[in-house]
């Protein structure tokens, strides 16, 4: 009897429980893959949205459909072209959102801001910043025989594999905009031709584009932020390393270059506040590394290989200096100075906050670098 009581308070209990009212089918929406927006000519933004629509039948393969609409903001844009699509576009399965590069000189903030505010939105969505306008790098529909989504979003995660861009994404680039001690930076795409290139960064000063980093930069950069993919690659010009140059009688060949593969890095970084607040940053970085290509060879002699090690080091500790000096002049702290003052040095940062742009490009950076050729190959 006890049983039965039992049972009937529980299905009384269940008559009130709410079932699934805030469900979303996906059979009523259109998959979002990928999106861009740049800077209208009338002062509004111009959305891109690529849609992925799959075919019934297994012979038919997926396709995209691109809307462009323009909007004060950029919900307003989506539902100017949640008009023009039948069912609802959604943001579900979105793989990457891609910025203008005029719009990426303003604050960008407002126009991320949506994706955080609403629950449904893929957070880890990649971004990045487009030279020139988003729309004109997703109206490329495809890339060979690939989809324009699926092309930037592989070609972004591969490049993360091989240190030229960091792994960024909504979720990860929102604690950093929040920071006044840090700033962000931006895998960097290039039209050219039919194809797609992203080699280089984007630096970040307040929220606003300030400039780029070349390729070789580009990885230093993360080198120095600690940030080694699984492959990294540098060839480097030995013309001025030993006795012979190039010159007029004795042009630069094949011969001349030094191809080698980073297999371990050890970071130590320490910033230092001397008298007078003289902020002093100290980048020391162990780069193990394996000759991938020399066609010089004789790297089975000690002499070589510890000049080899000399030149590389002071070649590397001079593309440092390069790159840290460009950032400077972009005012972009990717190394997150600021933010190693505030914790160790708060006297110091209340003086510097206001205007920790300018100070920052006072700042004295002392990088060295080790470079030691532990692996040579098979040959030897």
């Amino acid at each position: 009897m006890k049983r039965i009581c039992f049972l009937c308070m529980v299905m009384s209990l269940l008559l009130f429980i709410a079932g699934c009212w805030d469900q979303d089918l996906l059979k009523d929406a259109r998959l979002l893959y990928g999106a861009g927006v740049d800077l209208a000519p009338n002062g509004k933004l111009r959305a891109t949205f690529v849609i992925q629509d799959v075919p019934s039948g297994e012979q038919q393969s997926p396709k995209n459909d691109i809307i462009s609409t323009d909007g004060n903001t950029p919900m307003e844009a989506r539902s100017h072209a949640d008009d023009q699509i039948s069912r609802h576009l959604r943001a579900y399965k979105n793989r990457f959102f891609l910025i203008g590069e005029e719009l990426a000189k303003q604050d960008i903030y407002p126009v991320l801001e949506v994706f955080y505010r609403d629950p449904k939105s893929a957070l880890n969505a990649r971004i990045g910043v487009v030279q020139g306008k988003a729309e004109d790098i997703l109206s490329l529909m495809k890339v060979g025989n690939v989809l324009i989504a699926e092309e930037i979003d592989e070609l972004i995660k591969s490049k993360e594999e091989t240190t030229t861009v960091p792994k960024v994404t909504l979720e990860k680039i929102y604690p950093v905009m929040l920071d006044p001690g840090e700033d962000f930076v931006l895998p960097y795409l290039m039209e050219q031709g039919a194809r797609v290139n992203v080699s280089r960064i984007a630096m970040f000063h307040n929220h606003k584009f300030t400039g780029t980093l070349s390729p070789e930069e580009t990885t230093m950069y993360l080198l120095l932020k600690g940030s080694k993919g699984k492959v990294t690659r540098y060839t480097q010009n030995m013309s001025t390393a030993g006795e012979m140059s190039t010159t007029e009688e004795n042009p630069q060949n094949r011969y001349d270059f030094l191809t080698f593969n980073v297999e371990k890095l050890k970071r130590k970084m320490k910033v230092k506040v001397q008298s007078g607040e003289q902020i002093t940053v100290h980048l020391k970085l162990k780069l193990k590394v394996s000759v991938i290509e020399y066609p010089k060879d004789r790297l089975d002699k000690k002499k070589v290989v510890a000049e080899l090690n000399k030149y590389l080091s002071k070649e590397m500790t001079s593309l440092a200096q390069e790159t840290l000096k460009k950032m400077q002049i972009a005012r972009c702290d990717g190394l997150g100075i600021g933010r190693q003052l505030m914790a160790f040095h708060p006297r110091v940062w209340k003086k510097q906050e206001e205007d920790w742009g300018s100070n920052y490009q006072k700042v004295h950076f002392a990088p060295v670098i080790q470079v030691e050729i532990t692996k040579q190959g098979i040959i030897n």
